[in-house]
């Protein structure tokens, strides 16, 4: 394992950049990041709706195909599927004369769009309608901006930091995150001819960065659940080739109150298992059908299996990559495709007391910038 990729989580790390090790500060949800070119940075929510439609919300100071510019191009993201699984994207891009973020809390400005956070405890978000404009952000087109919403989170969960929420991935690069795995969302939208009032639940992170993730990593596991009285976040990222393929699994277990009983930073306590495979039709690539984690804490031992995937969504990013860029995959030696999948999952909790075993169901991504399942 490369001593510089990891989490920095020791003594010295908080020291040096000026962060406690208990309880996070306003500042750690303002903006972190510069608009240096490679540099990027977005607070994120996902929104599971009772009604069945999700939305997902994206703040940006750049863009992703703005990543290497020297300025910024701030932009909102909102990315709905309703209730039958039909999806629309719109966009929004702001001018940097009109648009703000501060460094002191969370509060941004974008337009006349806005997310404002209150010590990572409650946050509201209001998008309103623009005139119609043909954009293209990132690949995705949109036209239709006639989109609004006005939205309240609620956390439910305490924030999860690992360590400083830096991580060092080797090369002297970065990606660091913070996330709030559980919240209560409400409010109204009015999206693609639909005006509602909605409430579920939510996640909500922030992540800033200097290298695209896709070039950063060889491949990750993302998903989060409720499963019998308890939330699962599991967010497993491996390192690309030339930096080893270091495996960081950061998991955590938070019960119904909120409380976090378990959490995971490392490899370090650590088992991971590939127990079978299965050739994705799209890409032609080996994909894992069943992982299975175990964590070894202090007096606690956690088992946690994911398998039987049935795909809901596929990109396969090479293969729809015109030929100039495959040969610039090629050249960096990644074949990126992507898979959102509904699997089942199994939890087991044991202590020195009890020994419980929950099975449910999660919806989890793959995403495989690597181009072998198994390299060396």
């Amino acid at each position: 394992m490369m001593e510089t990729v990891r989490v920095l989580d020791r003594p010295e790390d908080f020291k040096k950049y000026g962060i406690k090790q208990t309880g996070l500060e306003a500042w750690e949800d303002g903006r972190r990041d510069s608009p240096e070119p490679g540099h990027g940075e977005i607070w994120y929510f996902d929104c599971s709706f009772e009604d069945g439609s999700t939305l997902v919300l994206g703040f940006r100071p750049k863009s992703v195909d703005h990543l290497m510019q020297s300025e910024d191009n701030p932009n909102v993201a909102i990315n709905y599927t309703n209730k039958d699984g039909k999806t629309f994207f719109d966009y929004r891009m702001c001018s940097i004369e009109e648009s703000s973020f501060s460094k002191e809390k969370c509060d941004l400005i974008l337009g006349a769009h806005y997310l404002k956070g209150c010590n990572w405890d409650e946050y509201d978000v209001k998008v309103v309608p623009e005139e119609p404009s043909p954009l293209v952000v990132d690949g995705k087109p949109s036209e239709d901006h006639s989109a609004s919403v006005d939205l309240h989170f609620t956390a439910e969960s305490k924030p999860f930091r690992p360590g400083t929420g830096i991580i060092d991935v080797g090369e002297g690069f970065y990606y660091n995150f913070i996330c709030i795995t559980r919240m209560q969302v409400s409010g109204h939208i009015h999206i693609n001819g639909e005006d509602k009032e909605v409430s579920g639940a939510a996640y909500y992170n922030h992540q800033w960065l200097n290298i695209s993730p896709a070039i950063a990593f060889h491949h990750w596991v993302w998903g989060r659940q409720n499963i019998g009285e308890y939330s699962v976040l599991i967010y497993d990222i491996v390192t690309r080739k030339s930096t080893g393929l270091v495996q960081i699994p950061l998991f955590t277990i938070d019960d119904l109150q909120g409380n976090r009983i378990f959490e995971n930073t490392s490899g370090d306590n650590m088992n991971f298992e590939i127990l079978d495979t299965y050739i994705e039709k799209v890409s032609g690539k080996e994909y894992p059908c069943a992982i299975r984690y175990t964590f070894e804490g202090e007096d606690m031992k956690i088992t946690y299996t994911i398998r039987n995937p049935q795909e809901i969504g596929i990109m396969y990013v090479y293969g729809d990559a015109p030929e100039p860029v495959r040969k610039q995959y090629d050249a960096m030696g990644i074949k990126p495709s992507y898979t959102r999948n509904l699997a089942d999952t199994e939890l087991t909790i044991e202590t020195k007391a009890d020994h419980k075993t929950i099975h449910g169901r999660m919806l989890y991504e793959f995403n495989f910038p690597g181009k072998e399942l198994r390299e060396n």
